[in-house]
């Protein structure tokens, strides 16, 4: 049975005690040799127990984790509500989900489910929210982010991000010119799509082109 480092260490101490005591060299030579196998011997089992602890591993970063992309959403006046599926998520002790809530972010992390982690997460909120009054609810096989609102008003969307490219096609959406002839506003709104859109949009508005005026030839 090996010996802790602890039993070792006081081993040393008293050799070295007696070696201070003592007044014969051949007695130093006896003591000093076998000081020299404590040591080694302590040293040895520091470095195994060093190694070891450096090893194991906590359950969460033993698992693969997962980023949870696919939610519902809905408020009430209070609330900003998130939805998200997890299967068995009602069988995890409390500890094993952590949240972090901030004015305008939050950060959630489940831990260890079927070998597994799972993280969700916001970096940038369309609105503001009160973090000591948000909260994670749990279900059956799911749970639901509750993030207080700072005020009653309704939130058009969660991120900030959707909020933002919500904006930006708004802005970019053609409108009918009144003063036109309507034949030339949609000439401008087709050349617009074709212009903003992506290659399946352009072939669409090619073929619906090259349709029409074929059409046109055999009138």
């Amino acid at each position: 049975m090996s010996r802790s480092a602890a039993d070792i260490k006081k081993d040393v101490e008293e050799v070295e005690m007696l070696m201070s005591k003592s007044e014969r060299n051949h007695v130093k030579n006896i003591l000093q040799i076998e000081l020299q196998k404590l040591q080694t011997e302590l040293s040895e089992i520091m470095t195994d127990e060093n190694q070891a602890k450096s090893s194991v591993k906590s359950p969460q970063s033993q698992c693969p984790t997962s980023v949870i992309t696919n939610y519902a959403w809905d408020q009430s006046n209070k609330y900003v509500k998130i939805y998200i599926d997890l299967k068995n998520v009602q069988h995890l002790p409390k500890e094993s989900i952590t949240s972090h809530f901030e004015e305008r972010s939050m950060d959630l992390t489940v831990s260890n489910l079927d070998n597994k982690n799972y993280r969700f997460g916001v970096k940038r909120l369309a609105g503001t929210i009160i973090p000591a009054e948000s909260f994670i609810k749990v279900k059956t096989d799911s749970f639901v982010v509750m993030m207080m609102k700072t005020s009653s008003a309704n939130w058009a969307h969660v991120t900030e991000t959707a909020a933002e490219k919500s904006k930006e096609k708004t802005k970019k959406k053609p409108a009918l010119d009144e003063g036109k002839d309507p034949s030339e506003g949609i000439m401008d709104i087709l050349k617009n799509m074709y212009e903003e859109g992506d290659d399946d949009m352009k072939r669409t508005i090619n073929q619906a082109w090259f349709e029409s005026r074929n059409k046109s030839s055999f009138d």
